[in-house]
């Protein structure tokens, strides 16, 4: 594959009246993504129901929203995280103390990171307990919460897609010998007739699909994010061994501490490339503690590898996280015609973009809750869906680089150089790297 544009080698597989429909579809998922004062309101109705939808469940951990002000995210209340120097500062041991805190060091995390807890803390306290720690001198934030920023079809959703990619032939070695982890919802149970995604093991890593507030035959919030998310990446290298790691439910839910130990999971297990399509903004922008401790084990004990992530849906230039990480390639969003979508997260730590509008890919049997959904689908086996989001073209880069390094014999991270130095620059949106062909908005 030569060159910047690589549309070429991913033809569009839709007869015209298909994508005539799709471009309805995209028209309507492009203005939700961008609709301002309406997003934002229906951004808090998806928020306070996936709270409502979790209590109750005694195996799954709480969460809250904190409202700073300048923003909402949601956290793990009674949880504080802190970096391992805390443990050494009689002044950060005693203020956890006199709050109550048990510390206990994240083994899996090398013990970078503490986590600290106490039930029944509210949200603001503990980020102004966190801020203490940080006047110490010490890393610490509260455990956000990490969420596929509503992805239902109420707003930028999936829509259905009665033509799907055929499975390659001549290209089907594309990415052999390099080995792509995707951290998300899981990956269907389902076992596709098309023969899409048929070697990734399911083994613990599945997405139940329907699962909150318990099985009620409908489609949960996020439920086949992962699935939609992994054929992405297929689909540009089908030849990549292909992994799955769930580290966030089927409403979209996932921790900083839980997806920083996902991440970490992958590397040590081999994972060449890992794709993180979800991310948050932080109260000051502050980087969440327990991924900043993944990432520098990434940098320390796996250098070789590569961590692609998607910068963000808010139209915003403030740092999403993980994206925002110096050594995690940023990726926003274009539409068809390579210019910045709108609606993208932007600014000088996007590393680069690829087309986010009408992206097609493999999704999930079941059928769309009403709730969030006045015209539900039901949605076929071996379906196929159009979406919209960073979150679909991050594993087109990732999926891009594992091909170029197998296609050139060399380690991801040349790959990802050669990628750059074949794109050109926009302002905000990094390096134009054009891959699968998206759709046109109606």
């Amino acid at each position: 594959m030569a060159g910047s544009d690589y549309r070429d080698g991913f033809p569009d597989p839709r007869p015209e009246d298909v994508r005539a429909a799709h471009r309805a579809a995209v028209g309507a998922q492009v203005g939700a993504l961008s609709s301002g004062a309406q997003r934002e309101a229906f951004v808090r109705r998806v928020d306070e129901r996936r709270l409502e939808r979790r209590r109750g469940r005694r195996d799954l951990e709480p969460v809250e929203v904190l409202d700073d002000g300048a923003g909402r995210t949601l956290v793990r209340p009674g949880d504080l995280l802190a970096g391992a120097t805390a443990a050494d500062d009689e002044r950060a041991v005693r203020l956890l103390a006199d709050e109550g805190f048990t510390v206990e060091p994240v083994a899996e995390l090398g013990g970078r990171v503490l986590r600290c807890r106490r039930d029944g803390v509210p949200p603001a306290r503990l980020e102004g307990l966190a801020g203490e720690l940080r006047a110490l001198g010490h890393l610490a934030s509260v455990d956000h919460v990490v969420p596929l920023a509503p992805v239902v079809k109420g707003l930028s959703g999936p829509e259905p897609s009665p033509v799907g990619v055929p499975r390659p032939t001549a290209s089907a070695r594309a990415g052999a010998g390099v080995r792509v982890a995707v951290v998300d919802t899981g990956i269907t149970p389902e076992r596709r007739a098309d023969g899409w995604l048929d070697a990734v093991p399911r083994e613990g890593e599945v997405d139940p699909l329907d699962d909150l507030p318990e099985p009620n035959g409908l489609l949960d919030l996020a439920a086949g994010h992962g699935t939609f998310v992994a054929g992405v990446v297929a689909q540009v290298a089908p030849g990549a061994e292909l992994r799955a790691y769930r580290a966030v439910d089927s409403d979209g839910i996932g921790s900083d501490l839980e997806i920083a130990l996902a991440l970490v999971r992958a590397l040590r297990d081999g994972a060449d490339v890992v794709n993180l399509s979800f991310g948050v903004q932080t109260p000051g922008d502050v980087p969440p503690v327990a991924l900043q401790a993944a990432v520098d084990i990434l940098a320390e004990e796996h250098p070789e590898a590569l961590v692609v992530a998607a910068a963000g849906n808010d139209g915003s230039d403030r740092p999403s996280w993980p994206a925002a990480f110096r050594e995690v390639v940023a990726v926003g969003a274009l539409d068809v015609d390579l210019a910045p979508a709108p609606w993208s997260n932007r600014g000088h730590w996007v590393d680069c973009s690829a087309v986010g509008e009408g992206v097609l890919s493999t999704y999930v049997p079941g059928v769309e809750d009403p709730e969030f959904d006045p015209a539900p689908d039901t949605y076929p086996a071996d379906a196929w869906a159009v979406w919209t989001g960073t979150s679909f073209a991050a594993p087109q880069v990732a999926g891009l680089v594992a091909r170029v390094a197998a296609e050139r014999g060399t380690g991801v991270q040349e790959a990802w150089r050669t990628v750059q130095r074949a794109a050109v620059r926009v302002p905000g949106a990094g390096r134009v790297v054009p891959v699968l062909q998206g759709t046109t908005r109606g």
